[in-house]
């Protein structure tokens, strides 16, 4: 996946749009003349590789809170990484520390704002959906002390932007994992509840901070390591830690797609650490196949022996049917097994056998995990044109790209982007030129 520019994270951080950007450089620099005419095309140019000319970097420097002396010390858009908004503080391993970093993640103020105290501080859907449960909305609207329909209620909401993770990928979970988290989080520091129903909301909001930093890579292509961390810290105030290792395996997972393969590594190790011999079977094949896609990144052998006992593990789920498997590892199934060997034998450039593991793979899913399939066709293609096999690759891509108009996914337009420059020297065919049409015409 291509990397997010520094400067799209430091505007998105802001909640900025391009011409929002724009108008405030050129404000300032109407106050510090001279004035600059700087356009949203403009800033386009520079998230798209264009360095912008040195006083101009110093009115970003001073719009975004750093240092300007840094334009100076780092090349562009280097010194953007001292953005004080992607820094974040290492919070203390207990609940209140868990939910300092998940305020932090989220970015409010539950001090001076309350989630709960109206229907008129909540978002429409939200609202919508805690009055659909009227015993939950009365505990988590009114005073009282938070019981067993309200904490049901909220673990209902969270399988529920599971599944729709799956269905339709990030874009529709960003607002909605936040807005349900900061609800949890106020629930959990101005009301009262037993010990296990305080453990069960900290396992709901890590879930949600797992699905959220996610989405952000998802939509953004972006490895938020501020929000994985919150996830990191309430699944531990949750006493969960195979919870936690699922938190470090989709950490791992973004990781490695944005170049930082031996940090990926890193995470994986730490999640097998936490749940070697003590978790279920399923959870032991995802973290294993994830180290195995970590470790293929780094080019590394020993990636298969973590495909094999990834395999090995969930041959041990089917023979026990399931039983006392956590609800979220659902998703670790034969078809995403297939996958990830597929996507390793890819990375370790054996391109014939990650195509044919890849359509096993394609034939396994059951129509659920939209988003995931529709990657998997992609780099299926890839392998393809690896082979020289121009014709297929491009019925592939048409496949991969009739699943993404489903979702609002963007993870697979990457990759088909990439995959449409490397065919570039293959204009001449007529697929390769409607498939170079389509894919230009996707937003």
């Amino acid at each position: 996946m291509p990397k997010v520019h520094r400067l799209v994270i430091a505007r998105e951080a802001r909640n900025m749009t391009r011409p929002a950007l724009a108008h405030a450089l050129r404000r300032l620099s109407a106050e510090r003349r001279p004035a600059l005419g700087t356009a949203p095309s403009g800033v386009l140019r520079w998230e798209n590789g264009r360095e912008p000319a040195t006083e101009t970097q110093r009115l970003l420097a001073e719009l975004f809170d750093i240092d300007p002396r840094l334009v100076d010390t780092h090349p562009w858009p280097v010194w953007l990484e001292f953005d004080p908004l992607q820094q974040f503080t290492d919070f203390p391993w207990t609940p209140q520390g868990a939910l300092d970093a998940l305020r932090d993640s989220v970015g409010s103020d539950m001090h001076r704002r309350s989630f709960i105290c109206s229907s008129t501080t909540l978002t429409s859907s939200l609202f919508s959906w805690l009055t659909a449960d009227p015993a939950a909305a009365g505990e988590i609207t009114s005073g009282r002390r938070i019981g067993e329909a309200a904490v049901t209620h909220i673990e209902r909401k969270v399988r529920a932007l599971r599944r729709a993770d799956d269905e339709d990928g990030g874009g529709t979970l960003l607002r909605d994992t936040a807005t349900t988290n900061e609800l949890v989080a106020d629930l959990l520091a101005k009301r009262s509840c037993t010990l296990d129903h305080a453990r069960r909301l900290y396992a709901a909001a890590a879930d949600l901070e797992r699905m959220r930093a996610w989405a952000l890579f998802d939509v953004h292509g972006a490895c938020s390591d501020r929000t994985f961390t919150s996830a990191l810290h309430l699944a531990h105030s949750a006493g969960d830690p195979a919870l936690g290792a699922h938190v470090l395996t989709f950490w791992a997972a973004a990781a490695y797609n944005c170049d930082r393969p031996a940090e990926a590594e890193n995470m994986a190790t730490a999640a097998l650490s936490a749940v070697r011999g003590k978790a279920s079977p399923r959870v032991e094949a995802l973290v294993y196949a994830r180290r195995a896609r970590a470790r293929s990144h780094l080019g590394d052998n020993r990636c298969w022996a973590d495909l094999d006992l990834a395999e090995r593990h969930l041959h041990r789920v089917e023979q026990s049917k399931g039983d006392g498997e956590p609800e979220w590892a659902y998703w670790m199934d034969m078809a995403e097994f297939q996958g990830s060997r597929a996507s390793t034998q890819l990375a370790m450039g054996l391109p014939r056998d990650a195509e044919a593991t890849f359509a096993v793979a394609a034939r396994a899913f059951d129509g659920g995990a939209v988003r995931t399939h529709a990657l998997y066709l992609v780099r299926q293609a890839d392998a393809q044109w690896r082979q020289g096999h121009w014709e297929e690759a491009c019925s592939t891509a048409h496949q991969a790209l009739d699943l993404t108009d489903q979702i609002s996914s963007q993870r697979t337009i990457g990759p088909l982007q990439e995959l449409v420059r490397a065919m570039g020297t293959r204009t001449g065919l007529s697929a390769v030129r409607d498939l170079d049409e389509r894919v230009a015409g996707v937003n």
